[in-house]
């Protein structure tokens, strides 16, 4: 039996150790940011900082060496792609971290001025996939046909009518990794039937970048006319393709000239999952008329003054 006044001298003790941890936890911040890269997401949002810093690193690169104009693309098909390169924007970009699942956020708005943040979801290519119907993704390449997604910097062009997805936006590859965007097709694009936050219902691409319909102003905002994509790690991309220019993916071929197999999905969908049914207040803005290179959108011949690539996110502002 312990004595009554050690009794109480232990309780005077046990209460004194729990007041020095609260005050050393209300004293402590809850969770301190991690340091911003160029000043840029101080919250920590973009949990990959070597893939920001990549990001950042290829913004500075490709500004400084931009090739600007309209110009023309072939498709394998032979179908030609209009494209007006603009320079590249200088309010915000989007970083892409292919690292992370598909049903995790992991498209970023970047704001150049304030260094803010947001996050968003995205697809991968089937061809991608770590495994069939994987939400995973592991091989990324630069071959037509493929159905993988790509890694690299991408410049986003003019807004234009598909009649397969509706409002989409092409996308411009900048590096070697992929630099057949256009002549692949791939563009920026949502798909209600096999892309449904809602529901968890995180579809497949063939290669193109598919966000959420609710979210697709907010990205194309950022995108149009010179926005600037990073998507990586650079680390994801299968070398050993290399030299291969075309494959012939069973699920994504159609448009490339391969055999699409019997009752494939060319953007899959998570099996006994029902597409909803289409909704009937579809917006206005699925009427886009195609724009031609330099007819709404001129390209100045040499670059505006005064538009310097934001080295770090501007102070006093």
């Amino acid at each position: 039996m312990v004595p009554t006044g050690l009794r109480h001298s232990l309780r005077a003790i046990a209460a004194a150790a729990l007041c020095f941890l609260a005050a050393a936890c209300a004293s402590r911040p809850a969770d301190a940011p991690c340091a911003p890269v160029a000043g840029l997401d101080p919250g920590c949002v973009i949990q990959n900082r070597a893939l920001l810093e990549e990001a950042v690193a290829s913004y500075r690169k490709h500004y400084a060496k931009m090739d600007v104009g309209p110009s023309i693309a072939v498709t394998y098909n032979q179908a030609q792609i209009p494209f007006t390169t603009h320079w590249l924007r200088t309010d915000q970009f989007i970083v892409i971290d292919f690292s992370r699942p598909a049903y995790e956020k992991r498209l970023f708005l970047v704001n150049w001025k304030t260094g803010a943040a947001e996050a968003f979801h995205v697809s991968h290519g089937r061809g991608s996939a770590a495994s069939e119907r994987s939400y995973a993704a592991k091989r990324f390449t630069n071959v037509i046909g493929s159905g993988t997604s790509s890694v690299g910097a991408f410049v986003g062009g003019q807004e234009y009518l598909s009649p397969r997805w509706g409002r989409a936006l092409r996308v411009r590859g900048l590096d070697p990794t992929n630099s057949r965007a256009l002549e692949r097709t791939i563009v920026f694009h949502a798909n209600e039937a096999f892309f449904d936050k809602h529901r968890n219902v995180f579809g497949w691409s063939c290669g193109c970048f598919m966000t959420d319909e609710e979210d697709l102003p907010r990205v194309f905002s950022a995108l149009q006319d010179g926005g600037f994509v990073y998507a990586g790690p650079a680390s994801l991309y299968d070398r050993s393709s290399h030299d291969k220019v075309r494959e012939c993916n069973p699920f994504c071929g159609d448009e490339d000239g391969c055999k699409v197999a019997a009752g494939a999905n060319p953007v899959g969908s998570l099996p006994g999952v029902a597409a909803p049914a289409p909704r009937p207040d579809r917006p206005a803005y699925h009427v886009v008329p195609v724009v031609a290179p330099g007819e709404t959108y001129p390209v100045p011949s040499q670059k505006p003054p005064g538009l310097a690539a934001p080295a770090t996110r501007p102070t006093g502002s």
